[in-house]
């Protein structure tokens, strides 16, 4: 408990008072849209392929949504921490703390694994990238998003459950 209230009381005086609510309009919009494109991508990799080979959009698709979630990361910096990166690392330990009871202090960088690997992950299928990506997406649709918005999450994880869930091939 006293660690959260350390981390708590020094994250509010690193961040500044220019940073605007958590749930700035267009972090919302940027995240969500990246992610909608990512199961958009993952879709053409699975049922949408045509004899294993995804359609011609599938890839752009993925990555557009990958270079979006950059672009979030990016305005949140701007916008939740004023470029300050510090911050940044004891804000996300602070969130991790109310909702764990642990402040770890990398979850920030396993979020910075998960964009760059989002970009060089187009041909990956192993169960391993996808435990991962649903671990992230579950941690940040659901678990650490506003309540209103854990319902489009659910939805999210079980259409990337969908698309990833094996199936036979058709002879």
């Amino acid at each position: 408990m006293r660690r959260r209230q350390f981390i708590h009381r020094h994250a509010s005086a690193i961040v500044s008072t220019r940073i605007q609510p958590y749930h700035h309009p267009v972090l919302l919009v940027t995240i969500w849209v990246a992610l909608a494109l990512f199961a958009a991508g993952e879709a053409g990799k699975g049922p949408l392929a045509v004899n294993g080979r995804p359609p011609w959009w599938a890839r752009p698709v993925w990555i557009a949504g990958a270079v979006l979630a950059i672009v979030h990361a990016l305005i949140a910096f701007d916008v939740r921490y004023d470029w300050n990166h510090a911050a940044a690392v004891t804000a996300t330990a602070a969130q991790a703390a109310d909702l764990y009871g642990f402040a770890w202090r990398g979850s920030l960088y396993v979020n910075y694994a998960f964009l760059a690997l989002w970009l060089a992950a187009w041909r990956w299928r192993h169960w391993a990238w996808r435990a991962f990506v649903l671990m992230m997406i579950v941690n940040g649709a659901i678990v650490f998003a506003r309540p209103a918005a854990r319902p489009l999450g659910a939805v999210l994880v079980a259409a990337l459950v969908w698309v990833w869930w094996p199936r036979a091939n058709p002879a």
